[in-house]
Protein backbone atom coordinates (compact mmCIF):
# COMPACT_ATOMS: atom_id res chain seq x y z
CA UNK A 1 0.00 0.00 0.00
CA UNK A 2 1.02 3.75 -0.59
CA UNK A 3 0.19 6.43 1.20
CA UNK A 4 -2.29 8.66 -1.15
CA UNK A 5 0.51 11.73 -0.68
CA UNK A 6 3.17 9.77 -1.16
CA UNK A 7 1.95 8.63 -4.57
CA UNK A 8 1.19 12.27 -5.83
CA UNK A 9 4.71 13.33 -4.38
CA UNK A 10 6.69 10.24 -6.06
CA UNK A 11 4.80 9.04 -9.00
CA UNK A 12 7.86 7.42 -10.85
CA UNK A 13 7.94 4.77 -7.50
CA UNK A 14 3.98 4.33 -7.96
CA UNK A 15 3.93 3.39 -11.19
CA UNK A 16 7.28 1.03 -11.07
CA UNK A 17 5.51 -0.54 -8.29
CA UNK A 18 2.75 -0.94 -10.23
CA UNK A 19 4.27 -2.39 -13.04
CA UNK A 20 5.58 -5.43 -10.71
CA UNK A 21 3.14 -5.77 -7.33
CA UNK A 22 -0.49 -5.28 -6.57
CA UNK A 23 -0.62 -1.72 -5.12
CA UNK A 24 -3.69 -0.25 -3.12
CA UNK A 25 -2.87 3.96 -2.51
CA UNK A 26 -5.12 4.56 0.32
CA UNK A 27 -3.84 7.50 3.21
CA UNK A 28 -1.68 6.00 5.80
CA UNK A 29 -1.57 7.70 9.17
CA UNK A 30 2.32 6.76 9.67
CA UNK A 31 5.14 5.85 7.25
CA UNK A 32 4.61 6.22 3.17
CA UNK A 33 4.50 2.51 2.29
CA UNK A 34 3.14 -0.84 3.83
CA UNK A 35 4.03 -3.69 2.56
CA UNK A 36 2.39 -7.16 3.45
CA UNK A 37 3.04 -10.61 2.91
CA UNK A 38 2.99 -14.14 4.11
CA UNK A 39 6.57 -13.83 6.29
CA UNK A 40 5.09 -10.11 7.85
CA UNK A 41 4.53 -6.18 7.68
CA UNK A 42 6.98 -3.50 6.90
CA UNK A 43 6.36 0.28 7.03
CA UNK A 44 8.60 2.17 5.15
CA UNK A 45 8.94 6.28 5.60
CA UNK A 46 11.01 7.33 2.62
CA UNK A 47 12.77 10.85 3.01
CA UNK A 48 14.51 12.85 0.90
CA UNK A 49 18.21 13.69 1.83
CA UNK A 50 17.29 17.64 1.58
CA UNK A 51 14.03 16.72 3.37
CA UNK A 52 15.57 14.49 6.09
CA UNK A 53 17.78 17.70 7.45
CA UNK A 54 15.11 20.03 7.25
CA UNK A 55 12.65 17.98 8.99
CA UNK A 56 15.28 16.91 12.11
CA UNK A 57 14.81 20.04 14.03
CA UNK A 58 11.06 19.44 13.92
CA UNK A 59 8.17 16.94 12.56
CA UNK A 60 10.70 14.17 11.85
CA UNK A 61 10.68 12.60 15.57
CA UNK A 62 7.06 13.17 15.90
CA UNK A 63 6.58 11.11 12.23
CA UNK A 64 9.41 8.49 13.84
CA UNK A 65 7.51 8.19 17.03
CA UNK A 66 4.40 7.17 15.31
CA UNK A 67 6.59 3.85 12.96
CA UNK A 68 8.17 3.50 15.76
CA UNK A 69 4.45 1.94 17.45
CA UNK A 70 4.18 0.31 14.33
CA UNK A 71 4.08 -3.69 15.34
CA UNK A 72 5.74 -5.00 12.42
CA UNK A 73 9.02 -3.90 10.93
CA UNK A 74 10.19 -0.59 10.30
CA UNK A 75 12.73 1.15 8.13
CA UNK A 76 13.58 5.05 7.20
CA UNK A 77 14.73 4.99 3.72
CA UNK A 78 17.14 7.61 3.21
CA UNK A 79 17.20 8.61 -0.63
CA UNK A 80 20.04 10.52 -2.56
CA UNK A 81 23.62 11.91 -1.23
CA UNK A 82 23.73 11.34 2.73
CA UNK A 83 26.88 13.54 2.62
CA UNK A 84 24.53 16.23 0.93
CA UNK A 85 25.10 18.05 4.85
CA UNK A 86 28.66 19.15 4.14
CA UNK A 87 27.10 21.24 1.98
CA UNK A 88 24.69 23.44 4.04
CA UNK A 89 26.29 24.11 7.31
CA UNK A 90 25.01 21.26 9.08
CA UNK A 91 27.52 19.70 11.84
CA UNK A 92 28.89 16.48 10.59
CA UNK A 93 28.64 14.81 14.44
CA UNK A 94 25.31 16.25 15.00
CA UNK A 95 23.85 14.51 11.83
CA UNK A 96 25.62 10.84 12.20
CA UNK A 97 24.03 11.41 16.09
CA UNK A 98 20.54 11.65 15.20
CA UNK A 99 21.04 9.20 12.76
CA UNK A 100 22.54 6.68 15.03
CA UNK A 101 19.47 7.75 18.02
CA UNK A 102 17.06 6.54 14.91
CA UNK A 103 18.62 3.08 14.30
CA UNK A 104 20.24 2.22 17.74
CA UNK A 105 17.68 4.10 20.18
CA UNK A 106 14.72 4.03 17.89
CA UNK A 107 15.19 0.67 16.44
CA UNK A 108 14.06 1.89 12.86
CA UNK A 109 16.81 0.58 10.41
CA UNK A 110 18.41 3.08 7.87
CA UNK A 111 18.59 2.13 4.05
CA UNK A 112 20.46 4.35 2.24
CA UNK A 113 19.42 4.60 -1.74
CA UNK A 114 20.73 6.98 -4.43
CA UNK A 115 17.61 7.80 -5.86
CA UNK A 116 14.05 6.92 -6.63
CA UNK A 117 14.77 4.50 -8.52
CA UNK A 118 16.74 3.08 -6.22
CA UNK A 119 13.71 2.98 -3.75
CA UNK A 120 11.81 1.51 -5.81
CA UNK A 121 14.06 -1.36 -6.74
CA UNK A 122 14.23 -1.72 -2.48
CA UNK A 123 10.81 -1.63 -1.76
CA UNK A 124 10.19 -4.80 -4.50
CA UNK A 125 13.00 -6.86 -3.29
CA UNK A 126 11.29 -6.28 0.42
CA UNK A 127 8.12 -6.67 -1.13
CA UNK A 128 9.50 -10.45 -2.56
CA UNK A 129 11.27 -11.08 0.65
CA UNK A 130 7.92 -11.05 2.25
CA UNK A 131 6.69 -13.81 -0.07
CA UNK A 132 2.77 -13.65 -2.11
CA UNK A 133 0.27 -13.66 0.18
CA UNK A 134 -2.12 -16.19 -2.09
CA UNK A 135 -5.61 -15.08 -0.85
CA UNK A 136 -7.36 -12.03 -1.15
CA UNK A 137 -5.76 -9.77 0.74
CA UNK A 138 -7.41 -7.55 3.10
CA UNK A 139 -5.49 -4.10 3.55
CA UNK A 140 -5.81 -2.16 6.95
CA UNK A 141 -7.26 1.28 6.12
CA UNK A 142 -4.76 2.81 8.87
CA UNK A 143 -2.09 2.11 11.21
CA UNK A 144 -2.93 2.25 14.80
CA UNK A 145 -0.38 2.86 17.25
CA UNK A 146 -0.32 -0.35 20.05
CA UNK A 147 0.20 2.13 22.97
CA UNK A 148 -2.96 4.01 22.37
CA UNK A 149 -5.12 4.99 25.58
CA UNK A 150 -9.03 4.04 25.90
CA UNK A 151 -9.44 7.65 24.99
CA UNK A 152 -7.04 7.66 21.84
CA UNK A 153 -8.53 4.06 20.41
CA UNK A 154 -12.44 5.76 20.70
CA UNK A 155 -10.68 8.98 18.71
CA UNK A 156 -9.32 6.56 16.32
CA UNK A 157 -12.19 4.61 15.60
CA UNK A 158 -14.37 7.43 14.60
CA UNK A 159 -12.18 9.68 13.11
CA UNK A 160 -11.75 7.37 10.14
CA UNK A 161 -16.01 8.77 9.68
CA UNK A 162 -15.82 12.24 10.44
CA UNK A 163 -11.63 13.39 10.45
CA UNK A 164 -10.11 14.61 13.88
CA UNK A 165 -11.37 17.68 14.86
CA UNK A 166 -14.80 16.39 14.20
CA UNK A 167 -14.43 13.32 16.21
CA UNK A 168 -13.66 15.18 18.98
CA UNK A 169 -16.55 17.46 19.16
CA UNK A 170 -18.45 14.82 18.80
CA UNK A 171 -17.04 12.74 21.51
CA UNK A 172 -17.39 15.29 24.06
CA UNK A 173 -21.00 16.02 22.73
CA UNK A 174 -21.94 12.60 23.56
CA UNK A 175 -19.55 11.82 26.07
CA UNK A 176 -18.92 8.11 24.86
CA UNK A 177 -18.58 6.39 21.06
CA UNK A 178 -21.07 4.08 22.19
CA UNK A 179 -23.77 6.85 22.92
CA UNK A 180 -22.88 8.03 19.70
CA UNK A 181 -23.28 5.14 17.60
CA UNK A 182 -26.38 4.53 19.73
CA UNK A 183 -28.26 7.42 18.60
CA UNK A 184 -26.94 7.16 15.15
CA UNK A 185 -28.98 3.42 14.77
CA UNK A 186 -31.82 4.52 16.93
CA UNK A 187 -33.27 7.11 14.84
CA UNK A 188 -33.53 8.19 11.76
CA UNK A 189 -31.60 10.43 8.89
CA UNK A 190 -33.19 13.76 9.31
CA UNK A 191 -33.04 13.25 13.37
CA UNK A 192 -29.12 12.43 13.19
CA UNK A 193 -28.63 15.31 11.30
CA UNK A 194 -30.67 17.95 13.27
CA UNK A 195 -28.86 16.53 16.45
CA UNK A 196 -25.52 16.48 14.81
CA UNK A 197 -25.78 19.54 12.69
CA UNK A 198 -26.12 21.84 16.23
CA UNK A 199 -22.33 20.57 17.05
CA UNK A 200 -20.09 23.08 16.34
CA UNK A 201 -16.63 22.01 15.38
CA UNK A 202 -14.48 25.75 15.29
CA UNK A 203 -17.63 27.80 14.68
CA UNK A 204 -18.90 25.80 12.20
CA UNK A 205 -21.48 23.32 12.06
CA UNK A 206 -20.77 19.76 10.75
CA UNK A 207 -20.80 19.45 6.66
CA UNK A 208 -24.00 17.18 6.21
CA UNK A 209 -21.99 15.33 3.85
CA UNK A 210 -20.00 14.39 6.96
CA UNK A 211 -23.73 13.97 8.60
CA UNK A 212 -24.41 11.16 6.16
CA UNK A 213 -21.16 9.60 6.13
CA UNK A 214 -21.45 8.80 9.82
CA UNK A 215 -24.70 7.65 9.08
CA UNK A 216 -24.58 5.20 6.28
CA UNK A 217 -21.14 4.14 7.98
CA UNK A 218 -22.84 3.12 11.55
CA UNK A 219 -25.66 1.61 9.22
CA UNK A 220 -23.66 -0.28 7.12
CA UNK A 221 -24.35 -3.92 7.52
CA UNK A 222 -20.76 -5.57 6.76
CA UNK A 223 -20.62 -8.09 4.12
CA UNK A 224 -23.68 -6.19 1.90
CA UNK A 225 -21.47 -4.02 -0.73
CA UNK A 226 -18.06 -4.21 -2.26
CA UNK A 227 -14.52 -2.99 -0.76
Amino acid sequence: MIDSNEAAEAPAIAETLRGAAEVAVRPLDAGDYLLTGQNGTVLVERKRVPDFLSSLKGRLWDQLERIRSFEGTKVLILEGNVGFYRRTGWNETAVLAMMDKIAVEMGIPIIPTPDERGTAAYLLWKHRRLGEVREPRDYPLRVARRDMTVEERALFTLEGMCGHKTAIALLEHFGTLGDLICFVRSNPYPAVEARLSAVKVGGRRIPESTIRTIYEVVNFRFGSGTR
